[in-house]
């Protein structure tokens, strides 16, 4: 679909970025939280605890047994989005390396990462936005079209979305073996702005947590009304607008059914 010959590599690249994970009991941490003088409560929500080239996300799993942890650590000094290497992506590693990671951190962080006896290090890759995603009958969909970085939550969103616009383009009785590629065409110049900008946009969105966004940095008051209202295009979007917009695309223009 994009010969290196033509396009250069495009490849899976490194972002500087790398996140420990790990799984907690619930009930250990909101106790550990009581113990540590934090609010108990804090162990059951979502929750985002930011700071200067780092961040930490907690959410509940497995019906709120157990909660997942991702602490994020970017490392500034060091030449972002260059080709992927030969080192592994995921590793474990030490819970003693978490806190060297993150010291003078408050206690919620610190008593979060004492409970990961076995952390593993994820360093995390995305690929740059694509000029195209289709060559004749093949196409590009999902990560392979557009894998991105996770801090808006929306890399397997746009898969879902992808999956469901193309699936209708197909199924319609309309599309057959002398209009296909015109579909997949239709399917990409709707499709690819949309994800290449969730892509460029889940970069900033860590940078936003991490107090390097342009213009914001550290200033917490900002970085709450951008956080106010910076999803609501990719939350509020409806993937049969995509579908319409590539029927008309093709000249079958119809009305949006009642949903």
């Amino acid at each position: 679909v994009l010969p290196p010959q033509q396009y250069g590599y495009l490849g899976p690249r490194y972002s500087g970025t790398e996140a420990y994970r790990g799984m907690i009991e619930t009930s250990a941490l909101a106790q550990a939280f009581e113990a540590a003088g934090v609010e108990p409560r804090l162990a059951r929500v979502p929750q985002m605890y930011l700071g200067p080239d780092r961040h930490l996300l907690t959410f509940p799993v497995k019906g709120a047994e157990l909660v997942n942890v991702v602490a994020f650590v970017t490392d500034r000094r060091a030449t972002r989005f260059t080709p992927a290497g030969d080192a592994p992506w995921v590793v474990e590693t030490s819970q003693q390396q978490m806190f060297d990671d993150f010291p003078d951190w408050g206690p919620a962080t610190r008593t979060i990462l004492g409970l990961i006896e076995a952390p593993t290090r994820w360093a995390l890759h995305d690929i740059a936005p694509l000029p195209h995603y289709r060559r004749d009958r093949v196409l590009l969909v999902g990560d392979s079209a557009h894998a991105m970085l996770p801090h808006q939550g929306a890399g397997a969103g746009q898969a879902l979305e992808d999956a469901y616009v193309l699936s209708e383009l197909l199924a319609d009785p309309r599309c057959d073996r002398s209009s296909v590629e015109d579909v997949l065409a239709a399917f990409e110049t709707v499709r690819r702005p949309r994800a290449s900008r969730v892509q460029t946009t889940s970069f900033e969105a860590g940078e936003l947590y991490e107090y390097a966004a342009p213009g914001i940095g550290d200033d917490e008051a900002r970085i709450a009304r951008e956080l106010e209202q910076r999803f609501d295009w990719l939350w509020q979007h409806d993937p049969e607008d995509d579908v319409i917009a590539s029927r008309r695309q093709l000249g079958w223009a119809e009305a949006k059914a009642e949903r």
